[in-house]
């Protein structure tokens, strides 16, 4: 990914040949990007600059916590590649804290943030030490993580801050945050420097090999009569493509339908993010937009052993699956064509996609930096893990 992060398998197939079309779009991407974070003193996009011995408040995801943000990277190996920032201090991948201008060289600070119920008190203690820097301090939170995979809708959580400074204790601060819906996800967000930090590869989290749906449809598949068992890779590219066929088949016989819902639950000027059903709800509510639709199929081909990725354009998602284990034949899934089209016409549809599309994944042009392709495989090994459905039987 740009920008240092989290580098998961941009696996480009270069192999395979297509052409041109797109099908609409339907992720909720903001056609501006997001604005600095900010110290939440002020309300302006940029802090008012700190003196000697002055602190604030600091949130790079805006006033907000998600839920699927912080259970995707608590597992993550990737350390966030800011270890060359000097001025940012504590958790990597936390996204609130504080900011303090240093009163003297290897000044001492301690900093606690805690919270009424989904944060629990975390605490960072240490000494900033250039004098006249401003340090960017950000605790490692400890939280509730069963009540953050049960958030289905926005609530508030008061936050408590804590600073010391040169072993004075400063008037603690107490700021309201809006808890997300573990089905926002985000995808991009600007940080407190001002740096838009792509982090598209968190859709892989919604990507549930493991849910209790899955088995089900499975059964399905193979009470149907198009195949007799799942034996993945075991199977020639044909036999692997036959078994593709007929959980296509087994999920249009579901009856799941096209839905452009994408809207979340408030919008933010410093994050960018798009609702995504957790499999279950989609295949519950009979309804999935074309990021729901494409981690529903890419859980289920997971499951039985086949290597899939999430493609992802600018307002859309479709996905690649390895016929081979390989990975030298690749074919590319429109998968919002599940409801009405088989699924060679929705191969030809995502072929088309990639071929039109297929030098911008590698590409560092900024007009480029939107499209990627991450590999659900890398992504475990990476420590992104699936997000557990709190509702699931």
């Amino acid at each position: 990914m740009k920008d240092g992060y989290c580098r998961l398998a941009l696996c480009v197939f270069a192999a395979v040949l297509l052409a041109g079309g797109m099908v609409e779009a339907d992720v909720d991407k903001k056609s501006d990007k997001p604005q600095p974070a900010q110290g939440a003193s002020v309300d302006e996009s940029q802090p008012v600059p700190l003196k000697p011995g002055e602190w604030g408040l600091l949130f790079e995801l805006g006033e907000n916590l998600f839920p699927s943000m912080v259970i995707c990277t608590a597992t993550l190996k990737d350390d966030g590649d800011d270890s060359d920032d000097e001025f940012r201090l504590g958790e990597p991948w936390s996204s609130i804290g504080v900011e303090i201008c240093s009163p003297q060289a290897d000044c001492p600070v301690k900093v606690e943030i805690s919270g009424g119920g989904h944060v629990k008190s975390g605490v960072w203690q240490g000494t900033m030490p250039k004098k006249g820097e401003v340090y960017r301090i950000f605790p490692t939170l400890k939280y509730d993580y069963d009540k953050l995979l049960s958030v289905k809708q926005t609530i508030p959580e008061d936050l408590i801050f804590k600073v010391t400074i040169n072993n004075k204790a400063e008037p603690e601060e107490v700021k309201r945050i809006q808890v997300r819906p573990v089905n926002d996800c985000v995808y991009e967000y600007t940080d407190c420097m001002g740096n838009v930090r792509d982090v598209s590869w968190t859709f892989a989290a919604y990507v549930n090999e493991n849910h209790p749906v899955i088995e089900k449809i499975l059964e399905k598949t193979l009470n149907s009569g198009r195949i007799d068992s799942f034996a993945g890779y075991q199977n020639d590219k044909a036999g692997v493509k036959a078994e593709i066929a007929a959980i296509w088949e087994a999920l249009r016989q579901s009856g799941v339908h096209y839905s452009s819902i994408t809207t979340t639950s408030g919008e933010d000027d410093y994050v960018c993010s798009q609702h995504v059903r957790l499999i279950g709800e989609s295949v519950s509510a009979s309804q999935a937009n074309c990021a729901d639709s494409s981690v529903l199929l890419a859980s289920i081909l997971r499951k039985i052993g086949l290597d899939v990725s999430l493609v992802i354009l600018p307002d859309h998602m479709l996905i690649a699956v390895s016929l081979d284990d390989k990975g030298r034949d690749i074919i590319f899934i429109e998968t919002t064509m599940i409801v009405e089209s088989s699924l060679d016409e929705a191969i030809a549809n995502g072929m088309e996609q990639y071929e039109e599309n297929k030098d911008r994944f590698d590409s560092e042009r900024p007009e480029d930096e939107d499209y990627h392709i991450t590999n659900i495989a890398e992504a475990r090994r990476l420590g992104i893990m699936p997000l557990k459905d709190y509702s699931a039987k």
